[in-house]
């Protein structure tokens, strides 16, 4: 049975946090049907420990917002594939870090963990402003949400030039900013979260701290930023006896199992 987590481990697959193991076994034995990316592997090996070749990778625009450039999508059976849009837009970025990218949501396509995803995803950048910036929306429906904002602002601020009435604009302008504002403020929290985490965890498997934060969920990483290498690893400890998530990882990037370090790549 270890053996197989390490394997899977590898590729990529894991359990989500409350996904029945039946279930993800099934998902992993669905069929591959993925177009390989080296270049994005070469990403996803050395920082997260896997290559995820389970993947498809597709090009086109259907179903893709105006300002999105690529999406994670999640298919029956609960693979997921990802779609890249291919324009001036997306060119502005290296593709494998775009597959690289859309690869973490696809490897996290089980968990629904939104806080510091968006924040693992955009490790595979090399820009270092993007790597934290880029992760000021943290959910999908956020983007549009924000730019709903700033377009009824624009339009009360033409409404009164064109009708002469009052119509708040003055405030309304001043509404995409707040917005921005508060989007910083979270982010701010959430990377500083995220940063005291990888320390600790750093502490408890050198070298493979980004690789288990991939897989662990949002409350497990808000909970290690305030916990000593000791406590990281009792918790995997006792974890390891109750999930198969944790075993999993146990087994794959903790020190003290058997078979520690053999999921590696």
């Amino acid at each position: 049975m270890n053996d197989e987590l390490l394997i899977l481990n590898s590729q990529g697959l894991f359990p989500g946090p409350h996904e029945p193991d039946e279930l993800f076994f099934l998902r992993s034995k669905a069929e591959k049907k993925g177009h390989f990316c080296p270049t994005a592997f070469e990403i996803t090996k050395k920082l997260f420990h896997a290559a995820p070749d389970w993947v498809e990778i597709r090009y086109g625009h259907q179903g893709l917002r105006p300002w999105e450039g690529a999406a994670a999508w999640i298919e029956e059976g609960g693979r997921a594939s990802i779609q890249i849009k291919n324009n001036r837009f997306t060119r502005l970025y290296p593709l494998e870090e775009t597959v690289a990218h859309e690869m973490v949501h696809a490897m996290r396509v089980a968990f629904g963990e939104p806080r510091f995803e968006e924040i693992l995803a955009f490790r595979t950048s090399k820009n270092p402003l993007r790597r934290y910036f880029g992760p000021l929306f943290s959910r999908a429906g956020e983007s549009l949400g924000f730019i709903l904002v700033m377009a009824v602002s624009w339009l009360c601020c033409l409404g009164e030039i064109i009708f002469d009435v009052s119509l708040g604009a003055n405030y309304l302008l001043w509404s995409p900013m707040a917005v921005l504002g508060l989007g910083l403020i979270r982010l701010v929290c959430s990377q500083r979260i995220f940063s005291l985490a990888l320390e600790e965890l750093e502490k408890a498997v050198p070298g493979r701290s980004l690789a288990v934060a991939l897989r662990l969920t949002d409350r497990e990483i808000e909970n290690f930023a305030k916990c000593s290498r000791s406590e990281i690893l009792s918790f995997a400890g006792k974890e390891k006896e109750k999930s198969l998530r944790w075993r999993q990882l146990y087994a794959a990037f903790f020190p003290f199992s058997p078979l520690g370090g053999r999921g590696d790549l």
